[in-house]
Order: C-alpha cells, then sequence, then structure tokens
C-alpha cells in the first residue's frame, strides 16, 4: 500500500516537473521569437531609412531634360551665390570651352575671380557659349558643357569648369573625348562614387543638352547688344567691361582685380 502510494506520489511530481519545464521552453521559444521579431523590424527600418536617403540624395530623374541648380534656364551660372555680400558687383562671364583666349583669360582671372567669389566680394556669373562647334566643325564644346551642367548637379562645377579649360588641346579644334569629360575630368575635379554614376548617367542620357542649346542661344543675344559675338566677354553689372584685358600678361591679385572691377563704371 506505502509502495503505491509512493508512486503515485512520484508520477505526479514527474508530470508538475515535466509540466514545468514544458511551461519553461514556451517561454524560451516566446523570447526567441519576440528578438528575431524585433531584430526583423528594426531592420525593416534601417532599409526603409536607406532607401528614403537614397531617394532624396539621388531625386533627378533617369530620362528628360534638365537645369542645373545653380543655373538659370538661360544657361547663367552663379557661384557661391550664399556669399555674396550686399552691394557686391556681378561679374559675368562669357566663355566657350574650345575657345583659346577664354583659357588664356581663364589662365590668369579664374583663381583671383574665384577667391572674390568665395568670399562674397563679387557676384560671379559664368555664361557657356558653344558657337565654335560650328566654326570647328566638332561638338566637343557642345559635350564639355553638357558634362559641366552636369557636373553641377553633383556640385562640382566651379572645380569641373575649371578641369576643363586646364586641359584644352594646344590644337585648337582638336575638342575633347568622351573619355576626358566622363572619366578623366570627373576623377581630377572630385566627382566619385554614387556622384559619378550620376554624373554619367546625366551626360550619356544628354539631359542637359537642351539647356545647353538655350544657353548658347541666350548668350549669343547677349552678346549682340554690346557689338560683339565672340569670347570671352566680360560684363559687370551688365555693362560690357573691357578692362578685363589690362590683366591678360600677368595675373591680378584679388585685391587689385576687385578694385578694377569696382571703378569699372
Amino acid at each position: 500500500m506505502a509502495a503505491k502510494k509512493a508512486t503515485a506520489t512520484t508520477s505526479r511530481r514527474a508530470a508538475l516537473r515535466a509540466q514545468q519545464e514544458a511551461q519553461e521552453s514556451a517561454k524560451k521559444r516566446r523570447r526567441i521569437i519576440g528578438v528575431i521579431a524585433g531584430v526583423v523590424i528594426i531592420a525593416v527600418v534601417v532599409i526603409a531609412v536607406v532607401l528614403g536617403l537614397n531617394h532624396k540624395s539621388d531625386d533627378v530623374p533617369t530620362t528628360g531634360q534638365i537645369t542645373p541648380p545653380s543655373a538659370t534656364k538661360d544657361g547663367v551660372y552663379t557661384l557661391n551665390p550664399d556669399k555674396v555680400k550686399g552691394g557686391a558687383p556681378t561679374v559675368t562671364v562669357f566663355q566657350d570651352y574650345q575657345c583659346p583666349a577664354c583659357k588664356g583669360a581663364e589662365d590668369v582671372l579664374g583663381k583671383p575671380l574665384n577667391e572674390l567669389s568665395a568670399e562674397g566680394k563679387i557676384k560671379l556669373e559664368y555664361h557657356t557659349l558653344t558657337f565654335l562647334d560650328r566654326n570647328l566643325r566638332d561638338d566637343a564644346s557642345t559635350r564639355a558643357a553638357m558634362a559641366a551642367a552636369a557636373a553641377d548637379v553633383v556640385g562640382k562645377f566651379q572645380a569641373y569648369h575649371d578641369v576643363v579649360y586646364r586641359h584644352q588641346p594646344q590644337e585648337e579644334g582638336a575638342g575633347y573625348t568622351d573619355e576626358q569629360l566622363r572619366k578623366e575630368f570627373a576623377s581630377e575635379a572630385g566627382i566619385t562614387g554614387s556622384n559619378l554614376t550620376k554624373f554619367q548617367r546625366i551626360y550619356d542620357n544628354k539631359q542637359t543638352e537642351q539647356f545647353v542649346k538655350n544657353g548658347n542661344d541666350k548668350g549669343l543675344q547677349e552678346l549682340q547688344k554690346f557689338g560683339t559675338a565672340g569670347t570671352p566677354a566680360f560684363l559687370v553689372n551688365g555693362k560690357s567691361w573691357e578692362g578685363w584685358q589690362d590683366f591678360t600678361q600677368s595675373a591680378p591679385t584679388a585685391d587689385k582685380l576687385l578694385q578694377a572691377i569696382k571703378n569699372a563704371h
């Protein structure tokens, strides 16, 4: 009788222990499932954030014509617009990327103009023309202008602009290759990673072609008001300025150039 009672007690204990173990296992499974679910939710949130950031940072459509962010639809770029101080004179430069005289002006005036622009002492504008394509029977001016416009989309217009002029061929009309414009110049201008991908996509799809054409047409119309259709040409506060030619032999300091600009009219 005592043996039977002991056996029954042992069975109840074993059953209770098995039930407790089952409950504990169920709790562990629920905790594991909860952790996994939390990790999945976090991963989903991270992916959503990353996709959202990528969408915001690459909001340029893959097709269709675009206007670069630093320019007007008429082709006028403004450098460092947020730094321009009140009363600063506006200097507008008309250039063609195949123009040897434009390179000459850029070699002596580019650096001090960039300094004055960066300090907000002048409002510096560039108006890119492409009429030399017709004269030289190529399309290098247009392609260089399209590439510079694409560089502006990724925030590198000034750097790219300067690189193109540094590598202008010694022989007028030799032009620029796509390899130079798409890769070599972009690399030298500091366009890398996803920005390089975007830059090359915009260039390859010719998404700035109409902008460049408009810029050339409007620029030539503007120059005709001053009786010229050649480049380089300079305006100070909307009026023709020939004084820049006084510095063609040697580069002036930024201060000396600024004084000449202020004395222009």
